[in-house]
């Protein structure tokens, strides 16, 4: 675009400005292929879109560049500044646009779960938050950490350690009780209310609340020693002896005057942003975390206000944020202060009180050496990051230079057939950006043009004739397309792409050699090409292409168990009398799937309405002959 027409669209983008409502809402800047290419929200929409479009040359320079990338924008107006902020993060997850902060939080980290509606509830490790009522902790950062400090949890309250199935078929207490570690509720009376009391206190401990705990376990000790309950009194005197020792052996630093915080720094330079942060709890420094990110255009109070929309969407808010900005002024601090204000009122319910929450820019004492700490550990990691991505950098060079591509395959995918005996046949195509997994850009396919016999090359025909479309469609497509078998895969492979003339990606296939070779023997297939290349074994183009494909063939086996697992599932179903198919998908509703249904009592069973008894009795009788 030439400084004329920049001109012309620069006034075409304001005459349109000046016609948005002074509302709150999200805005949506478009590059000229209509690509939405950042997200923001706005109170006020009118006065925030203009301010893009006024004084560009007094703009910083990465606003400066996001500015003239802008052909178009659109708006979408909201009722509260809440529903634009909820709206913003939405579409900032589902566009992923280039000059927003994207929080690529890929790393697998657990939660504890507990349903306190259930009559006797567990402290579980679930991987994902569901709004399903019940009581959640977390993310943590390590799921080996989280083991070891559930199992500690386990040894210090007698909590059910037993699946539900096991609870309610068990026909004597098991080993646990009789250890101590286990009241036995399944069958020794137990009151419910000292049962919950007790996953109460386990979860103070986990939080790392133990003073609080201390002070209501010496506080149970003494109520029930009054009410000459000794046992349950010797009960809380093990539990705090137990705690009082595991809180002298914890090797965690102290923090004068801060009970409860996250502490939050940042370092940027160029295009990147990193974020460290310390978790503090109960006085004590347990744990940090880390994140380097893409920022293009912003500063660091608005790259702030979005991580910290991002980071805590699915984790808790801590009494306290201690927060720093090199560059602090009064409008950025307010700026920040208003993006926390706005996320906690995102998470009030009509039956909850906004949380207490103080956000801190400290100026001396233990919090500034707090975040001091964090901004050094900031600056570590996005120095450690680009020495990672320089290495990166260079395996993919060399995997360009192996297969002779024309570019740096920064996006590189693998499709994957699974099938047994033509039953299930599912496909994945998984992603590695810069050398490394994109987890949230894999993809499962349920392969439709095959039935009974297996077809792969038919399979594979499908699903890259699948992929092709969509990044037709949506722009996306790979710098290197890799096909998990041989020259017949590649060929099929071939033969879909050739339908899409207007996409030129790269499409070879990886299969191992054939015969008695080594099993570490690769070879890669290339169109039009009769002879294989053998790939090196412990070369940097080895190892990211095996990596690649064995990823691939990880993600669609475990697809196709599970949707193998389904069809047996429901041929189980079929199989008993009185059960058609609207019967099967209400039950599997009312039991919220197989498991579900695997677990339910006779009585569960028998309240269905429609299910006849005999029906019932069978289903049961099936499920429970399955589990022996």
């Amino acid at each position: 675009m030439n400084s004329l027409d920049k001109k012309n669209g620069l006034k075409g983008l304001r005459e349109k400005v000046a016609s948005l409502p002074g509302s709150p809402g999200v805005y949506l800047m478009k590059s000229a292929a209509g690509k939405i290419i950042y997200v923001g929200k706005a109170k006020n929409l009118i006065n925030r879109v203009r301010s893009y479009f006024i004084g560009v040359n007094q703009h910083p320079p990465k606003t400066r560049v996001l500015v003239q990338e802008i052909s178009d924008f659109e708006i979408i107006i909201t009722s509260t500044e809440v529903e634009a902020l909820l709206l913003e993060r939405t579409l900032i997850k589902h566009h992923a646009p280039c000059y927003n902060i994207l929080l690529r939080d890929d790393k697998e980290y657990p939660f504890l779960r507990v349903n306190f509606q259930e009559d006797w509830p567990r402290v579980e490790i679930v991987r994902r938050q569901k709004s399903d009522g019940a009581y959640y902790i977390g993310p943590f950062g390590s799921s080996r950490s989280l083991r070891i400090l559930l199992d500690t949890a386990h040894r210090i309250f007698p909590l059910i350690r037993c699946s539900r199935h096991q609870f309610s078929s068990v026909k004597r207490p098991c080993n646990y009780y009789h250890m101590k570690t286990c009241l036995g509720p399944c069958h020794i009376p137990t009151s419910r209310d000292d049962y919950v009391t007790l996953v109460k206190n386990a979860l103070l401990f986990i939080q790392g609340k133990n003073s609080d705990l201390t002070a209501l376990l010496k506080e149970r000790m003494k109520e029930a020693s009054s009410a000459q309950n000794y046992e349950l009194a010797a009960m809380y005197r093990d539990q705090l002896k137990a705690l009082d020792e595991i809180s002298h052996s914890r090797q965690s630093a102290i923090v004068k005057n801060v009970k409860d915080a996250d502490v939050l720094g940042l370092h940027q330079e160029e295009s990147k942003t990193s974020f460290h942060i310390l978790m503090v709890r109960d006085g004590r420094l347990i744990g940090s975390d880390s994140f380097v990110v893409d920022s293009l255009v912003q500063g660091e109070a608005e790259a702030l206000s979005d991580f910290l929309l991002q980071y805590y969407e699915s984790r808790s808010l801590p009494s306290e944020l201690i927060l720093s900005l090199s560059n602090e002024t009064v409008e950025g601090v307010n700026s920040v202060k208003e993006t926390v204000r706005l996320i906690l009122e995102s998470l009030k319910t009509e039956k909850s009180k906004l949380p207490n929450i103080e956000v801190i820019f400290p100026k001396r004492g233990p919090r500034l050496s707090l975040i001091e700490i964090a901004k050094k550990n900031a600056k570590y990691n996005l120095e450690e990051s680009r020495r990672l991505e320089t290495n990166k950098h260079i395996e993919l060079e060399l995997v360009q230079m192996a297969l002779g591509l024309d570019r740096i395959p920064k996006k590189i995918e693998c499709i994957d057939i699974s099938n047994l005996q033509g039953t299930a046949i599912v496909a994945s195509d998984v992603c590695f950006l810069d050398g490394k997994p994109a987890k949230d850009l894999y993809r499962h396919y349920v392969v439709k043009s095959v039935e009974g016999k297996p077809d792969d090359f038919a399979s594979v025909r499908e699903i890259v004739r699948r992929r092709f479309a969509r990044a037709e469609r949506d722009q996306d497509a790979p710098d290197l397309l890799v096909i998990d078998g041989g020259k017949g895969q590649l060929g099929a492979a071939m033969e879909a792409a050739s339908e899409f003339q207007s996409l030129s990606i790269p499409i070879i296939s990886l299969a191992k050699e054939r015969g008695d070779q080594e099993a570490s023997s690769e070879r890669v297939f290339f169109p039009n090409r009769d002879n294989p290349f053998a790939l090196l074994p412990g070369s940097q183009e080895y190892r990211v292409l095996t990596h690649l494909r064995d990823e691939a063939h990880r993600f669609a086996i475990s697809h196709h168990r599970k949707r193998r697992s389904r069809i047996l599932h429901a041929s189980e179903l079929e199989e008993i009398p009185g059960i058609g198919p609207s019967l099967r998908a209400k039950l599997l509703d009312v039991f919220g799937g197989v498991d579900g249904l695997k677990r339910a009592t006779l009585e569960q069973l028998l309240a269905v309405k429609g299910l006849r008894e005999s029906s019932a009795i069978a289903l049961y009788a099936r499920f429970q002959q399955g589990d022996e």
